[in-house]
């Protein structure tokens, strides 16, 4: 017997309820042409079946995720090629569920203003504080917060709980104005 080639397999991640079938795709495809398929299947069948006590062992469940690897030869046996894996080299990654997220809420409705001169409500953020500052002609300090205006909107932030916003340009800007300012 000689070694023709050494390959590793790796299922990639995988249900543990579907372990076994893939195993048996991926070293029929990396042994394509090469080995034949029955002795292909025959060695999957071998493998499967100890995999199969090794994670009931471990309380592998059929929901965990596993990703099995293993490093095998291929061997010429008197011009029959068979496959040889080594089975020291086999490793199964688990991944556990930790759980189900069930019952997203849909993201809230941003509200764009449809023109000039609306007045628009957000609660304070520092972003949002700092990209209209930047936009500024003229920032005043008030004695609730600030006073804010730039060549196309009127601002108000009012301590950090409330920033007000009075777009004063073209209608067909301010949706970009908004965007731009809140980093939609």
């Amino acid at each position: 017997m000689s070694i023709i080639e050494k390959k590793r397999l790796s299922t990639g991640f995988v249900r543990a309820a579907g372990y076994a079938d893939k195993l048996r795709r991926t070293l029929l495809a990396q042994n394509k042409g090469v080995v034949a398929p029955n002795e292909t299947i025959r060695v999957a069948a071998l493998i499967n079946m100890k995999l199969f006590d090794v994670l009931r062992e471990n309380n592998v469940d059929k929901g965990d995720v596993v990703r099995i690897m293993f490093d095998y030869d291929i061997l010429d046996d008197g011009g029959k090629k068979t496959i040889k894996p080594h089975w020291n080299t086999f490793t199964i990654e688990i991944y556990k569920s930790a759980g189900i997220i069930e019952g997203i809420e849909p993201p809230e409705e941003t509200e764009v203003a449809t023109g000039t001169g609306e007045w628009r409500e957000l609660n304070y953020d520092d972003d949002i504080f700092g990209k209209l500052k930047l936009k500024a002609e003229e920032v005043i300090r008030t004695q609730n917060g600030y006073s804010i205006k730039g060549p196309n909107f009127e601002a108000e932030v009012i301590g950090k709980e409330k920033i007000r916003i009075k777009y004063t340009g073209p209608a067909e800007k301010a949706s970009e104005f908004f965007a731009e300012i809140m980093g939609l």
